[in-house]
């Protein structure tokens, strides 16, 4: 048995997404953070990040990390031809990581811009979903339109038996100041959903995915955003405690 390793478990990974149907929000930054994080954090744990964006930014940028605990999936086979999640091949990579020995198995999943909540069944299998989104009025807009859509997909309309739903999480990233952040939460107040701490933006960001030397851009990075990586992956072990959906935003 190789060390860090334990029985095997036929319990489901803790499962997390990083979703918006809005580009340029971060959600590739945030699932590197999250991704590397859990990784470091958690020395007995595996950690699988799948990537369902077509530009492939995070999984490339990760491939060089990879090793017994830390794998990447990417490509053509978790879409359809439409260019819709493939729910079957999804849920598949997912379930595989039951056949992991370790203590503690992680799944991260960057979600793609421009898909719909509608056709990604494969939700109701993730423990958390994060959403990301800047204060800038096209990502407000297409937040909120995102968030309805996928209360519409959770509320199961039309079925009798409800499958569970992850808790939603705003994540406010790319702010400058504490009067943003303030903004970005009067803006969303009205959602049903929880709002997490500011992530403030930083230039280190632009070079996230370059490789460098000795990786120097990711110590960086990581320096600078150690506290809220300590929170965002303290997030997502501890997911089950969180209500699935609060009445009214509420901020952690």
């Amino acid at each position: 048995m190789i060390p860090g390793q334990a029985p095997r478990s036929t319990a489901r990974p803790k499962t997390v997404i990083f979703g918006n149907s809005k580009g340029g929000v971060g959600k590739s930054t945030l699932a590197l953070l999250m991704a590397l994080g859990l990784a470091t954090r958690y020395r007995d744990a595996s950690v699988k990040l799948i990537d369902l964006d077509p530009q492939a930014t995070s999984s490339s940028s990760l491939q060089r990390f990879c090793d017994q605990r830390f794998s990447v999936v990417q490509g053509t086979s978790l879409r359809c031809e439409d260019g819709s999640p493939n729910n079957e091949n999804i849920l598949k990579h997912i379930e595989k990581e039951r056949l992991n020995n370790f203590k503690k198995r992680f799944v991260v999943l960057d979600g793609a811009a421009g898909h719909q909540p509608s056709n990604s069944v494969f939700l109701h299998h993730c423990d958390i979903m994060l959403i990301p989104t800047s204060v800038s009025d096209a990502d407000i807009y297409a937040t909120r339109n995102y968030i309805s859509g996928l209360h519409d997909l959770f509320n199961g309309r039309g079925k009798r038996q409800r499958p569970a739903c992850p808790a939603l999480v705003i994540l406010p990233n790319l702010v400058d100041s504490r009067d943003e952040f303030n903004e970005l939460r009067h803006a969303l107040s009205k959602e049903q959903a929880y709002l997490g701490k500011p992530l403030y933006y930083s230039p280190a960001f632009r070079r996230a995915f370059r490789e460098q030397r000795n990786d120097e851009n990711i110590r960086i990075i990581f320096n600078q955003t150690q506290p809220y990586t300590l929170w965002l992956t303290s997030l997502a072990t501890q997911s089950h405690r969180l209500d699935k959906k609060p009445e009214k935003l509420f901020q952690l």
